[in-house]
C-alpha cells in the first residue's frame, strides 16, 4: 500500500468554470514541485448539457468512477488533492470513508454549503452538491458508485456563510456539526470520538478581503492567519488522511504560493512529505 498520494483532478466542468483546470494546475505546481503526483485525467464531454438537471453529468460521472479505480489501484493511506471544482472531492473521500470503515471525520471549510440535490439546485451546477452526494443523497448516477456514505455525524462544517433555504432547512434536520474557524473544532472532534480526519478548503472559505483568487468570494470569513491556527490544531490533535485544496482561480501571481504557505505554517505540507 502507498502510504501518501499527491493528486491533481483539473475536473472544471461541474461548475462551468474553465478557469479552476488552470488554478488546479498552477497549485500543484506549487505544492508538488518535483514530487511524482496522479492526474486524475478524463476525456471531456462531447456536448456538456445536462443530464437529470444536472450540467456535465457524464463528465462528473465518468471523472468519479477513474478516479476511485486510480484510487484503489494506488491504495494510499493518506490523499493530498489540488482540484479544480469541489466535485474533484468525491473521490478522495468515498475512497478514505470506505478504506477506514466510516471512521473519518470530514471537515468542510467552505463560504457554502454544497448540500443541494439535483432538484433544488438553482443553477444545476454539481460542486453545489458535492457533500449532499457524499451523504447518500445526490444524483442517482453517483449514488450508486459510492458504497459508504457518509453519515451526518461525521460532518463538520465551518466558514459557511451563504446558504440556499433548503441547505439551512437540511442542516437543521440532522445532526451535522457546524462549527466555528478555531482551534475548538479539533476538540469537537475529538468529544465525538474520530481520531482520523479529511480536510476540505474551498479557498472561498477565506475572506475576500485578505485573499482574492477565489471563484466564488463571499463577504466575511475567516483571514488566512486563522483559518491556519485552525489547521494547525487539527493537525496537532488528530490523524489526516487526506486534504483537498478546490476552486482556486490562478489568476494573480503570487496567490499559490499564498496558499502553500498557509499549509505550511499549519503542518500539513509535513504530513505529505513536502
Amino acid at each position: 500500500m502507498n502510504n501518501k498520494l499527491l493528486c491533481l483532478n483539473s475536473q472544471w466542468q461541474g461548475c462551468e468554470s474553465e478557469i479552476l483546470a488552470h488554478g488546479s494546475r498552477k497549485l500543484a505546481a506549487e505544492l508538488f514541485g518535483k514530487k511524482p503526483y496522479l492526474h486524475m485525467q478524463i476525456d471531456k464531454s462531447k456536448d456538456e448539457i445536462p443530464l437529470n438537471s444536472v450540467y456535465a453529468m457524464d463528465v462528473i460521472e465518468e471523472d468519479l468512477i477513474n478516479s476511485l479505480d486510480l484510487l484503489k489501484k494506488n491504495t494510499p493511506e493518506k490523499i493530498l488533492t489540488a482540484g479544480a471544482t469541489c466535485g474533484t472531492q468525491l473521490a478522495p473521500i468515498s475512497y478514505l470513508n470506505e478504506l477506514y470503515d466510516g471512521g473519518v471525520a470530514v471537515v468542510w471549510f467552505d463560504a457554502h454549503g454544497d448540500l443541494n440535490t439535483p432538484s433544488s439546485s438553482p443553477s444545476g451546477h454539481f460542486h453545489g452538491m458535492v457533500l449532499r452526494t457524499l451523504l447518500g443523497d445526490g444524483p442517482n448516477e453517483l449514488k450508486k458508485i459510492i458504497k459508504l456514505p457518509l453519515l451526518h455525524r461525521q460532518v463538520y462544517m465551518a466558514g459557511i456563510r451563504d446558504l440556499d433555504m433548503c441547505e439551512e432547512q437540511y442542516i437543521s434536520n440532522t445532526d451535522i456539526n457546524v462549527g466555528r474557524v478555531d482551534e475548538s473544532l479539533a476538540d469537537m472532534i475529538l468529544e465525538a470520538g474520530f481520531k482520523k480526519v479529511y480536510i476540505h478548503i474551498d479557498v472561498d472559505v477565506l475572506n475576500p478581503d485578505d485573499f482574492k483568487d477565489m471563484l466564488m468570494p463571499t463577504k466575511g470569513g475567516p483571514n488566512r492567519a486563522q483559518l491556519t491556527a485552525s489547521l494547525s490544531s487539527l493537525c496537532k490533535k488528530l490523524e489526516i488522511v487526506g486534504v483537498g485544496v478546490v476552486e482556486y482561480c490562478g489568476i494573480v501571481d503570487e496567490s499559490s504560493f499564498e496558499i502553500k504557505n498557509l499549509l505550511k505554517d499549519a503542518a500539513i505540507l509535513d504530513i505529505f512529505d513536502i
